[in-house]
């Protein structure tokens, strides 16, 4: 039971940060937003979106990795008939960064089509409990993602300086940290996939500033594919054999310069 509760604990620590993060970038966009409405604003760079079709800019911001991870019902049975059976959970959110180039193409005044390359770095913890015990294996798996984001947004019409907008779109995304090898001695006994497929949706807020357009972002990605990989050490079949699946999912709050 102990070790069931810590799972729930730990489950709802996960849901309280994303939570956490979406109220901060809210309560930010609108405290920007109550600063700057007046009765008549002066539209900073008021062509800035018929003057040229194609933009580019850079991007940094944080992200918070996680896994959805299905156990499997499955008797676990190693080498030496071990016949052990865990329960795994993503224990711990570890915030990563993300850096990114822009591309934007205007297809219309309203809509874009955005391509951002860039690479995200990040950490997810995957714990193994056993029935009884409170205490649980727990392995660090580090990865460094290069991605590969294509994504339409759609803004609203401009009135002010500030203009909000959706994005929606997919991203490829190949975990260069899948090609080292497994770190025995840090006890990471499990290997991920090296690329997924990840549908993505999100909203932000264009600020027009004097001289260039600041972008702030939450975005929500969510993998296609199951990213276990059958390439274990040898010796950890127990943990191996209690996954059934695991599927990454990324919170994204960027900030654009364009």
């Amino acid at each position: 039971m102990e070790s069931l509760t810590s799972i729930e604990k730990h489950r709802g620590v996960k849901k309280v940060l994303i939570i956490l993060a979406f109220l901060a970038l809210c309560l930010a966009e609108a405290t920007v937003a109550f600063a700057q409405i007046k009765p008549n604003p002066i539209l900073n760079d008021p062509d800035y979106e018929r003057e040229k079709r194609l933009r580019f800019g850079f991007s940094l911001g944080l992200n918070f990795m996680d896994f959805t991870v299905k156990s499997s019902v499955k008797p676990q049975v190693s080498l030496d008939n071990n016949t052990t059976q865990y329960f795994v959970d993503n224990s711990h959110i570890i915030p990563g960064f993300n850096v990114n180039a822009i591309s934007d193409f205007r297809i219309v005044e309203s809509l874009h089509l955005r391509f951002l390359p860039g690479l995200a770095f990040g950490q997810r913890d995957v714990s193994f409990y056993l029935p009884g015990e409170a205490t649980p294996t727990t392995m660090k798996l580090e990865s460094s993602f290069i991605e590969m984001p294509l994504s339409l947004k759609y803004s609203a019409r401009r009135k002010n300086n500030m203009v909000p907008y959706l994005i929606a779109g997919v991203n490829f995304r190949v975990d260069m940290a899948a090609y080292k090898k497994l770190n025995l001695d840090e006890g990471v006994m499990i290997r991920l996939v090296k690329g997924d497929f990840y549908y993505e949706f999100g909203f932000g807020l264009d600020n027009f500033l004097t001289f260039f357009k600041f972008s702030t972002e939450i975005k929500y990605s969510s993998g296609f594919l199951n990213v276990f990989a059958d390439d274990y050490a040898e010796g950890a079949e127990n943990f191996a054999q209690a996954i059934k699946h695991i599927r990454s999912n990324v919170v994204t709050i960027a900030f654009h310069f364009e």
